[in-house]
């Protein structure tokens, strides 16, 4: 399934699953108007049915494949179009982690800054939490970041002058656990859905230079969206087509194989990434996870401006970012004004 957070004529966003294509969305289907015995929010729904099996699960299909059939032979009322809903952010996650998954785009960051992967990155799968208060939707703007910084003895507000778009995939768990294999991760994936990590790279630096990770630089805007696709339906990423457009130009564009396996940055016999598997096995021996975390991937490689060193064209005010995968959809966001 395809499952949507939405609203209409000012409702309450409510949980709806997608009847189309990723590419040509023609139906919004209401769930619980559909079937009342179902969850009306998609946090509840993922509570009942994260993985996948289940009563709740189970009448959810059976639903969604019942005004399928109704749509077919003319209308249904729990189903509208696209264009008559707002679609808002998918899931306000329970937690924010961001990893940092692809060597392709450690080691096109580092070159560009004069350095080479290091050693500590095979080690494990590093990651830092992220502000899980501050998600917006596909459709929404990002408040240019304005930080507060002490120089010559005299505190002053900046805007930030190279605000940078991320283009990773949105793992949403289904299912918590603690001290999960590997190799029965993946029934604690819910879905996937895209994520816009948003960077201020001027701030990120001068912060992590102090040692304590990345904010204040990343922890003001995320984006995820537009829907979550269920693992069921989408499978593993393999030969998928990732982009990215800015104003609608091209910024970036390839194969998801092409830019993670074979990355001409990643040498013969290296780890390309930390796999969502990986990701789970390291991170529940050290705690437990819970359904309705998300994980951010890191960096698609080839998805950021940061990598193209002192080539980059980072946002303004103003500015339209989107990013595309092939099976779950675009993420669409502005810029807001500067304040």
């Amino acid at each position: 399934m395809k499952l949507v957070s939405f609203s209409r004529g000012g409702s309450n966003p409510q949980l709806g699953a997608v009847v189309g294509s990723w590419d040509r969305w023609e139906w919004i289907v209401d769930l619980h108007d559909a079937n009342p015995q179902l969850p009306a929010d998609m946090m509840a729904f993922i509570d009942a049915a994260g993985g996948l099996t289940g009563d709740v699960w189970d009448r959810a299909s059976r639903t969604v494949a019942s005004v399928e059939k109704e749509l077919r032979r003319g209308k249904n009322p729990a189903a509208i179009r696209p264009s008559e809903a707002r679609i808002h952010v998918p899931i306000h996650p329970r937690l924010l982690r961001d990893f940092l998954a692809f060597r392709g785009h450690v080691a096109r960051t580092r070159a560009a800054m004069g350095s080479a992967v290091p050693p500590e990155w095979d080690a494990l799968p590093a990651y830092y939490n992220g502000n899980h208060l501050n998600v917006v939707g596909p459709g929404d703007a990002v408040t240019p970041l304005r930080y507060a910084i002490v120089e010559g003895g005299r505190p002053r507000v900046v805007a930030s002058s190279k605000l940078d778009y991320e283009a990773e995939v949105g793992y949403v768990l289904g299912r918590g656990g603690w001290k999960i294999e590997a190799k029965d991760a993946a029934t604690h994936l819910f879905g996937l859905t895209i994520f816009n990590d948003f960077s201020a790279r001027d701030i990120q630096m001068t912060a992590g230079r102090i040692g304590m990770g990345p904010a204040p630089g990343k922890d003001w805007a995320n984006a995820l969206g537009p829907c979550i696709v269920t693992r069921d339906e989408l499978g593993e990423l393999r030969d998928q087509s990732v982009a990215v457009r800015v104003n609608g130009e091209e910024r970036s564009r390839g194969r998801y194989s092409e830019l993670v396996h074979r990355n001409p940055l990643v040498k013969q016999g290296e780890r390309p990434l930390w796999s969502f598997p990986e990701m789970v096995e390291h991170l529940s021996h050290a705690q437990t996870i819970h359904a309705g975390e998300v994980w951010g991937s890191g960096t698609i490689p080839g998805g950021c401006e940061l990598e193209r060193g002192d080539k980059a064209r980072y946002l303004n005010p103003g500015d339209r970012v989107e990013i595309e995968i092939e099976g779950i959809g675009v993420l669409g966001n502005s810029i807001g004004p500067a304040t």
